[in-house]
């Protein structure tokens, strides 16, 4: 049965008056006001394997790194794929042919050993796959930094970006570093996926 043009357009009126409701206001974080096009990440974050990741502009001790990352709703990266390996690290690459005027060293990842020296763990509390280790060469080393006046030794995990990209072992990328020391760092956080079911439940950081 088609559909009257009085009826379309109360139609129209009411769906409108959902979208725009406080209830959804949370959803147009996720949109562009000019173009209406909407994104499952927020302005500045990349998608990829259903999440978003963030490299940050500023350089931080790992743990306060983690922190930045938690008030944002996520946590520091994980690899779970080498897919997600080479995206992070393509990240780095491109941060630093982008930037060349920042003193980029490498990006904190959600990676260390504080626990039990030489047994990392991921954030999640998940330890390292076997066919998921990315290494650079003579590393994890442990190495005591001279400023390093407590001898901590290097028990957080960054990647290092490569001088190129699809050169052989470029994906090897992590170093173990000094917690105390600055680095940029990678968050994550789960895409938002647009269903009939999250448009009334906000993502986790604009939960009260």
């Amino acid at each position: 049965m088609l559909q009257t043009t009085e009826q379309l357009e109360a139609k129209n009126q009411q769906q409108r008056s959902v979208l725009f409701s406080n209830s959804l206001s949370f959803v147009w974080m996720f949109c562009n006001n000019d173009t209406l096009q909407c994104s499952h990440c927020l302005p500045g974050w990349t998608e990829h394997a259903s999440r978003c990741f963030l490299l940050s502009q500023d350089a931080q001790k790992w743990e306060n790194a983690r922190r930045h990352c938690l008030d944002m709703g996520g946590d520091l990266a994980v690899v779970l794929s080498a897919e997600d390996q080479a995206f992070l690290t393509n990240m780095t690459f491109q941060y630093t042919q982008q930037h060349p005027e920042v003193n980029f060293h490498s990006a904190w990842i959600g990676m260390q050993d504080m626990v039990r020296e030489g047994t990392h763990v991921w954030v999640n509390g998940n330890s390292i796959q076997p066919d998921l280790i990315y290494w650079r060469p003579s590393e994890p080393n442990n190495a005591i930094a001279s400023w390093d006046v407590d001898k901590a030794g290097q028990d957080c995990v960054a990647i290092v970006p490569p001088d190129e990209i699809g050169t052989e072992d470029w994906l090897n990328s992590w170093d173990d570093i000094v917690c105390l020391g600055a680095r940029h760092y990678i968050c994550e956080t789960k895409a938002f996926i647009f269903t009939s079911q999250s448009l009334f439940q906000p993502p986790l950081s604009e939960k009260s």
